[in-house]
């Protein structure tokens, strides 16, 4: 089999791009992709308290790797993190000003790379790709042994 032929080869070399790219298009905002991925989920959650245990469980991460992310987040000015008053292991994550005035110059970068992704796609081919995409995922998450 060919290395071009193979799926998870595709995915791998898709999601390297795909993550310098944003690198380098959010290297102007001081971030990583890893911290733009955070902080835009914060933000569509803006309204609903979220804990570094949400974080966890939405991105599949472990906790090291998003408290790491959050540290750096916390040191940028971005973000303030409080211990919960009931329950002091549960740490909660909220954004701050610096946050909201560069979050509609960010979000841009976002929609910039959905339309290089789907540039030479149809909308029907957009909406069977996140489909097919969807499929994979459930497939790769799927308790059922995979025969070789």
């Amino acid at each position: 089999m060919k290395h071009f032929d193979d799926i998870g080869f595709q995915i791998k070399r898709i999601s390297d791009s795909m993550s310098k790219k944003a690198n380098h298009d959010l290297e102007k905002f001081g971030i990583t992709f890893s911290q733009f991925q955070i902080l835009f989920f914060l933000h569509q959650r803006k309204r609903i308290k979220t804990s570094q245990k949400d974080l966890e469980n939405h991105f599949e991460v472990s906790s090291p790797t998003i408290s790491g992310i959050l540290k750096r987040l916390e040191s940028k000015g971005f973000i303030t993190t409080e211990f919960d008053d009931q329950d002091k292991r549960v740490k909660h994550i909220y954004l701050t000003q610096k946050e909201r005035k560069l979050f509609y110059q960010m979000k841009s970068s976002r929609g910039d790379m959905e339309k290089t992704l789907t540039r030479n796609f149809t909308e029907p081919e957009v909406w069977e790709l996140k489909a097919l995409l969807e499929k994979v995922y459930e497939n790769v998450n799927s308790p059922e042994d995979i025969a070789d």
